[in-house]
């Protein structure tokens, strides 16, 4: 492999490893990571670590701290107060020289002391509305600390990454409202480099600074392993989102995973290996560690109830071997490859080059983007299992992957989701369970966090997580089902059959359910097959808003995809106006050996609820949502067909019908985005069916959403609902500058002030139906009728002062009046702008 350039990032991992045996030399290095990004904060705090004279310190804390405002950094700051910072010599490059003395200084102008304080009083106003409104919801009690452990230099450093960016993006939202429970969360990220003495040596660590709460990781089988018996003994729970060894999660109470375990893998590896493809025989090619014998191990056991593992041959950095000696089984046996990227992406293409074309099966290692994309175009016939298909995300999840996307420049692989969800569950049970989060009592809240998660044990006490609902086996591994990925030369999409987990509501039933083959038992588990519908929908026009009802108009054009029964297509729209509305004849139907297409045309009425407290600065989702109106989700999914993923945002916007018209035909609203998703709805609950007592089954629907999201044209909007507000802004001022003694003018103006007020106000929130809340332009209208009683109260205290000839109290009164008017309109505006700009 070429050598990687150095970066600030890969620069100060160098740092870190020589900090104890050489720190003259991680000193260095971190000045070079300086010099290449000086906004790398990390690099910062650990030169801050590093120096040995305060001021150093002191400058270097307070450079980490103008990147990112951490908690801990300006706790140490502030343990140096009194200090005079001073660069430390590794990053004096990277300070801006002092500027040369003027060479002919010009004498400053000394202003009027009135209009200064007069402007600063302005200010002072200002910033202070717009302090309160940024202090509202920052946590302020003592720090939650979370672990990460990850491989960040080891086998795979972009996937342990990923990992790092799932848990730091969520971080980021939660420490931004708040926090938990009023304490903020801070991550402590190790680098165990995918080693086993380096994890051991972190783990020790962790439990010797007794400061976490639990751990997210570690990144692989191996590493995993080798530290559970440590955070076991200290009572500190881990939860690993990525590795896959059953031994991990058997062998600890300690030890959970937030996505599937081996043994689930294994499972659904084999029966779709065996009843999909209807395979009898597959060769394993695996790698030679841990990881790698667990998940070939899981697929052996389990596809031993159906055909024969005619080899199962380890792979080194060299594939050569191993390709030759599959190469030499019967055409058409598949490939299971229980493998990393690194060496997936050799052995498939090795093996197409040698001639073999057989279905090639890939772990969840492999069912990412970018390995597709390393392929380079060789993708024929695979099927790879994943936690997470991109074209069946929810709308949560697909909104979490633009953000993602939008934030690191990437698309996410299903690590950092998983990532994410390992933080989450945690999280989930600090709250729900009422944690002191005191490090006092870290000890009992640890116990506590363990029973919460050993509780999370069927789908009535799941957790509703990025990926769908969060709960354990009783060996702590998450209990979800594995979706199947392939290619369609340019992406990876669902396969179009998957499987689901079934949960049988009696035994009666299921016998019935695996005499006649739709159930398919394997060892402890049962799964069945589930029709996979690639779905379309193509906007042609959105008209007629009625915001105080919540309906609108839609028509759009709507494909479905499919094979197997025609089932499939009987959907309703569960948000039509009529509930009776169909699809009815479609405008194209094909069935061929590749499988169904059905077009149609919808055009109809459909509604949605409506949030209105950002009124007038609200964004409203107009949605259709179909779900079949007979198949329950274990028997159909719908998902967003291809044709609509190769699309680039903007193309969602087009009219279907007219290509040069969009879809928009609401006045004064702007359309912004049109997303597509699946979600599963359904209730966990028996409903009645005394049979199902005891189960944790239920009812659930996938349901496929077509979303368009509208903005109002705010500007225009303004202006014609506020000039009247602003003409009475203009004459309520103008009574503070009658005479003191001339109450009755400015009294009448300001009590006239106040009833036109109300007047507008209704006029302008007439559009909206009755809601219980106070809307966003409700609360400036508010802010002026306090601002017009306040005009009132100071003429009456203004003729009271005349009154009795205190002139000189009148005149400052009427002064600050004048200047506070201004000052006050000045804050609501300010924070207006804060909050909705």
């Amino acid at each position: 492999m070429p050598a990687k350039p150095d970066t600030a990032v890969t620069l100060t991992h160098r740092a870190i490893a020589l900090r104890a045996t050489d720190p003259a030399a991680a000193r260095n290095l971190l000045g070079v990571a300086l010099a290449e990004d000086d906004e790398y904060e990390p690099a910062w705090r650990w030169l801050a670590e590093l120096v040995t004279d305060d001021a150093e310190r002191l400058f270097c804390l307070n450079r980490a701290y103008a990147i990112k405002a951490d908690r801990a950094t300006d706790r140490a700051r502030k343990a140096l107060r009194g200090v005079q910072p001073t660069p430390p010599p590794e990053a004096r490059d990277v300070v801006e020289p002092p500027r040369p003395d003027p060479v002919d200084p010009t004498p400053a102008r000394r202003g009027k002391p009135k209009v200064l304080l007069a402007a600063g009083a302005v200010v002072l106003v200002a910033l202070t509305a717009v302090g309160v409104w940024t202090t509202v919801g920052q946590a302020t009690g003592t720090p939650v600390h979370i672990a990460l452990v990850a491989g960040l230099t080891g086998r795979d450093p972009a996937t342990a990454a990923d990992l790092e960016r799932g848990v730091r993006m969520r971080l980021d939202e939660i420490n931004a409202d708040g926090g938990v429970a009023g304490h903020p969360v801070e991550l402590l990220v190790y680098d165990d480099a995918d080693q086993v003495d380096q994890a051991e040596r972190i783990a020790e660590e962790i439990v010797r600074e007794d400061r976490v709460l639990y751990v997210i990781g570690h990144g692989v089988t191996s590493t995993s392993l080798a530290a559970a018996p440590i955070y076991r003994a200290a009572g500190i729970s881990a939860i690993t989102p990525s590795a896959g060894g059953s031994g991990l999660t058997d062998s600890s109470d300690h030890y959970f995973r937030s996505m599937f375990g081996d043994r689930t893998q294994g499972d659904f590896l084999a029966v779709y290996a065996a009843e999909v493809l209807g395979a009898d025989k597959v060769a394993v090619i695996h790698d030679d560690h841990a990881s790698g014998r667990s998940a070939q191990a899981a697929f052996a056991e389990s596809y031993r109830q159906f055909g024969e593992v005619v080899a199962t041959v380890p792979v080194t950095d060299d594939p050569r071997a191993a390709i030759e000696r599959v190469k030499g089984f019967a055409p058409g046996t598949p490939v299971l490859l229980a493998t990393e990227s690194r060496h997936g992406v050799a052995l498939v293409k090795g093996l197409r080059d040698a001639g073999v074309d057989a279905p090639i099966l890939g772990i969840a290692s492999l069912g990412t983007k970018s390995f597709h994309d390393a392929l380079g175009g060789v993708t024929e016939n695979l099927h790879l299992a994943t936690p997470m298909a991109h074209d069946s995300l929810s709308g949560p999840a697909l909104k979490w992957a633009e953000d993602f996307e939008h934030r690191y420049g990437e698309p996410p692989r299903w690590h950092a989701a998983t990532a994410r969800q390992a933080l989450n569950v945690g999280l989930h049970v600090v709250t729900t369970h009422h944690l002191g989060l005191d490090p006092a009592t870290i000890a009992d809240d640890r116990e506590r966090l363990r029973d919460g998660l050993t509780a999370m044990k069927d789908k009535k006490n799941a957790f509703p997580a990025l990926l769908g609902p969060l709960y354990f086996t009783p060996s702590g591994s998450a209990q979800m089902p594995v979706s199947f990925v392939t290619s369609d030369g340019t992406r990876l999409v669902s396969t179009p059959v998957q499987l689901t987990i079934y949960e049988p509501p009696s035994p009666e039933v299921l016998a019935a359910d695996l005499a006649n083959g739709t159930v398919i038992a394997i060892g402890d588990r049962y799964l069945t097959r589930r029709q996979v519908v690639a779905t379309g929908i193509n906007l042609n026009e959105v008209r007629d808003l009625d915001t105080r009802d919540g309906t609108y108009f839609m028509d759009f054009f709507l494909w479905l995809k499919y094979t197997g029964p025609h089932t499939a297509a009987d959907v309703q729209f569960v948000n039509a106006v009529k509930p009776d509305l169909k699809l009815g004849e479609p405008l194209r139907d094909v069935t061929d050996e590749s499988g169904t297409y059905r077009l149609y045309r919808v055009a109809d009425r459909f509604k949605n609820g409506f949030e209105f407290r950002r009124f007038p600065f609200d964004r409203q989702h107009l949605k259709v949502v179909l779900q079949n109106r007979t198949m329950t989700a274990d028997d159909v999914v719908y998902v967003t067909d291809k044709e609509i993923l190769n699309q680039p945002p903007e193309h969602h916007l087009r009219s279907g019908a007219d290509a040069e018209a969009t879809i928009n035909d609401i006045p004064n609203w702007l359309a912004t985005s049109a997303r597509f998703f699946q979600r599963t709805v359904g209730s966990s609950d028996a409903l009645g069916d005394g049979s199902a007592a005891g189960t944790a089954d239920g009812i659930y629907y996938s349901q496929y959403t077509g979303e368009v999201e509208i903005v109002r044209d705010t500007l225009p909007f303004l202006l014609k609902n506020l000039l009247p507000l602003l003409l009475l802004i203009s004459v309520t001022y103008l009574s503070l500058f009658f005479k003191g003694s001339e109450s009755a003018a400015p009294v009448s103006m300001g009590v006239t002030a106040i009833l036109s007020t109300a007047v507008l106000l209704n006029n302008v929130t007439s559009q909206l139906p009755s809601v219980s809340y106070t809307v966003a332009l409700e609360w400036g209208y508010y802010a002026f009728i306090l601002l017009a009683a306040g005009c009132v109260l100071i003429a009456m205290l203004r003729k009271r002062l005349s009154s009795v000839r205190r002139d000189d109290a009148e005149r400052r009164l009427a002064r600050a009046a004048r200047v506070g008017y201004p000052a006050y309109l000045l804050a609501v505006v300010a924070t207006y702008l804060a909050v909705f700009a």
